[in-house]
C-alpha cells in the first residue's frame, strides 16, 4: 500500500517536470539521481509519455474539429452566395485553405 502512494507521488513530481517544460531524458535522469530502481524509472516514463500522447490528442483533435467546421462553413456559404449571385472566391479558397490547414495540422498532431 505504501509502494502504491510512492509511486503516486512520484507521478505527481513527474507530471509537475512536464508542466515545467522538461523532456523524457531529463526526467528519467532526474528519477535515477533520487535512487529508484530501473524497473520502477521505466514505468514512470511510460506514464509520462502517456501523459503527453494524451495531451496532443486533445489538441489535435480540437484543431481537427476546428477545421471540419470551418471546411463545412465555408462550403454552405460557397453553395449560398452562389445562389444569392454574388462572388464565392474567399469561400471557396480562403475557407477552405484555414480548414484544411488546421485539419492537417491536427492530424500531424496525433498522429506524430
Amino acid at each position: 500500500m505504501e509502494q502504491n502512494s510512492t509511486f503516486q507521488n512520484q507521478l505527481e513530481m513527474a507530471k509537475k517536470m512536464i508542466e515545467q517544460g522538461r523532456d523524457n531524458a531529463s526526467i528519467e535522469s532526474y528519477f535515477n539521481q533520487q535512487g529508484l530502481d530501473e524497473n520502477t524509472v521505466v514505468q514512470i516514463i511510460k506514464q509520462v509519455k502517456r501523459l503527453r500522447n494524451a495531451k496532443l490528442t486533445k489538441q489535435g483533435s480540437l484543431l481537427i474539429l476546428s477545421g471540419v467546421v470551418i471546411l463545412g462553413i465555408g462550403f454552405i456559404s460557397c453553395i449560398l452566395i452562389h445562389y444569392n449571385g454574388g462572388s464565392i472566391g474567399f469561400s471557396l479558397y480562403g475557407l477552405t485553405a484555414i480548414g484544411l490547414v488546421l485539419l492537417v495540422i491536427g492530424l500531424a498532431m496525433i498522429f506524430h
